[in-house]
């Protein structure tokens, strides 16, 4: 009988032990918030990532130093997809068992295509549970069009709306006659040839096209071949959308071979890139994007400023910052961490920094803000990357002058 009662009180101690382990456990998982920031950590688009991440970081310091969300820490959790689909899905999988229901997703549309598809997947078999895709850069016109999810919300104008603003800068500047396109072989770099050449059909009729091409991403060493090839269509401008590696390879052979053309970009400003060009991109480089540094608004002033301070290096862009805080004010307005109830507040979700203000569209959760027109320049109020360069700001289109339509058919939960 002793022994019995022994076993017994055994049993019962680690009984009472277990639950503790497991109620700490639940605990600690309520009160943390996490989000998963999957793209390219390694590799040749690695530096896009470089800088995007280190702001990211900054923006959760900052909530978790006020309380947090909803009176939880924000913890973050990257996984590298290597710019692959099947590592992006490896990602996601990861993601799921960690009982992380926000992903933030980026670069690599052939990624986010990928991801799109497992998400409702696993959305429509496990209800309660499901999973939201914040796109913070991903470009492809269909990803809000044929390709739109509930469970998607792009937070960057796709890259129809921004070629739409390129062409109607372009349609300003009448001594530019002749335009060579260059992009990258997969759905942003198509994409952005066929958003390119309907627009300046529209801004630009007389404009001729001297050439227009494809190459493999990520694999060109060496562009002298296709600048060679440019050099000799004496074209006035090169439009391109071109990503990391890519694009500061391509601008430094043209440089190289003295393609003495005006370079178009949408991604002139990405971390690595003004010091990859160097000098002789100043006064040649010109890029469409979301916003700059230099942004002439004292609230931004504040934020690069900020950044700087604290050794979260260059605030490059909002394009994070629009990702980050569309989920966290929307966490605030939904009073919960409940997936359904936070895209909801998602899909009227506004974000705004001083002057600026970007809107979510609900019909096809596609985010409408304006663009900006800006070109490397010593003058630059702002510098980049410890270099005397930065980008300064030319002029700027409204969300109403770059929109598009949809052809969004949204299914809806429930």
């Amino acid at each position: 009988m002793k022994s019995t009662g022994i076993l017994r009180f055994a049993k019962g101690v680690v009984a009472t032990a277990m639950l503790q382990l497991f109620t700490t456990g639940a605990v600690h998982a309520a009160e943390t918030i996490k989000i998963m920031l999957t793209d390219p950590l390694s590799g040749p688009q690695a530096s896009t990532m470089e800088r995007a991440q280190k702001n990211l970081e900054y923006l959760i310091k900052q909530d978790n130093a006020a309380g947090g969300i909803l009176g939880k820490k924000v913890e973050l959790v990257t996984c590298d997809n290597k710019f692959n689909p099947k590592d992006g899905k490896n990602c996601l999988d990861r993601a799921i068992d960690g009982d992380i229901h926000f992903v933030l997703q980026g670069v690599g549309s052939n990624v986010t295509t990928t991801l799109i598809d497992a998400v409702d997947k696993y959305n429509a078999r496990n209800p309660g549970k499901e999973v939201i895709l914040i796109d913070w850069a991903g470009q492809p016109e269909e990803l809000t069009n044929e390709a739109c999810s509930f469970w998607h919300f792009r937070t960057d104008p796709h890259v129809g709306m921004k070629m739409r603003a390129m062409a109607q800068w372009l349609a300003q500047d009448k001594s530019i006659k002749r335009a060579y396109l260059i992009n990258m072989d997969y759905s942003l770099g198509q994409s952005a040839q066929a958003a390119t050449l309907k627009y300046l059909k529209q801004y630009r009729p007389d404009l001729e096209i001297a050439g227009k091409e494809f190459h493999p991403p990520n694999r060109v060493q060496d562009f002298t071949p296709y600048v060679t090839k440019m050099l000799a269509a004496h074209p006035d401008v090169v439009i391109t959308a071109n990503i990391g590696t890519d694009l500061s390879r391509l601008i430094r052979a043209g440089n190289d071979v003295g393609l003495n053309t005006k370079w178009m970009t949408l991604y002139g400003s990405q971390f690595g890139q003004v010091t990859q060009i160097g000098a002789k991109g100043v006064g040649r480089v010109y890029q469409v994007t979301d916003s700059i540094m230099s942004m002439n608004d004292p609230a931004m002033d504040k934020m690069v400023d900020t950044v700087k301070a604290a050794g979260f290096g260059d605030f490059e862009n909002l394009r994070m910052y629009r990702a980050y805080e569309l989920l966290a004010s929307s966490l605030k307005r939904a009073g919960t961490v409940k997936p359904v109830d936070v895209a909801k507040a998602m899909e009227t979700g506004s974000i705004q920094l001083g002057g600026y203000v970007a809107t979510m569209r609900a019909t096809d959760h596609q985010v409408q803000a304006p663009l900006y027109v800006s070109l490397l320049s010593t003058d630059a109020k702002y510098k980049q990357e410890d270099t005397p360069w930065g980008f300064k700001l030319l002029g700027s289109f409204t969300a109403a002058q770059t929109t598009e339509e949809t052809s969004c058919r949204m299914k809806r939960p429930g």
